[in-house]
């Protein structure tokens, strides 16, 4: 496959500089060889050909090339550092510090205490009361009522019929 690629590239270099070799340029007089019009020898005008003059500008391209970008991402900094604050509020840490109380407080009666009287107290009884349930009620009220009905009205109205004759042709 590269063996194909090479000999194709080589043949299209030699039959580019076969084309451009056989190309010469003209001027506006001239109708064959190169010095010699086609009018019997003559040169109309003083022909001469000139040299032009070529200028070829070359421009580099820039080859890409690894650049180092240092972006700044927020990250928290795990080494604790002092940091300045301007107003100074007094701050109260209060210790919960055990204290052992000597006195003993002498109750009356023991808590919970045992009943010695029962007092009755009335329970109410459940009472079934009859709630009313909606029923319908008939209430009448007059109200108009247009019902549309068709009229039919008879009238007689002339109608021409054609009649079509039947020729044998057909």
């Amino acid at each position: 496959m590269k063996t194909f690629i090479v000999l194709s590239m080589a043949v299209a270099i030699v039959a580019g500089a076969a084309v451009e070799s056989g190309k010469a340029k003209r001027g506006i007089y001239d109708f064959g060889s190169e010095h010699e019009s086609s009018f019997g020898g003559h040169d109309f005008g003083g022909h001469k050909e000139e040299h032009i003059k070529h200028i070829t500008i070359e421009k580099k391209v820039p080859v890409p090339y690894p650049v180092e970008v240092t972006k700044h991402v927020p990250y928290e900094v795990k080494v604790p550092y002092p940091v300045h604050v301007e107003k100074k509020v007094p701050v109260i840490v209060e210790k919960k510090v055990p204290v052992i109380v000597e006195k003993k407080v002498h109750v009356d009666r023991p808590v919970p205490y045992p009943v010695k009287e029962y007092v009755k107290v009335p329970v109410v009884h459940k009472e079934y009361v009859e709630v009313p349930k909606p029923y319908p009620v008939h209430i009448e009220k007059p109200v108009p009522v247009i019902v549309k009905k068709p009229v039919y009205i008879e009238k007689t109205v002339p109608v021409s019929i054609h009649i079509k004759k039947k020729s044998h042709w057909h």
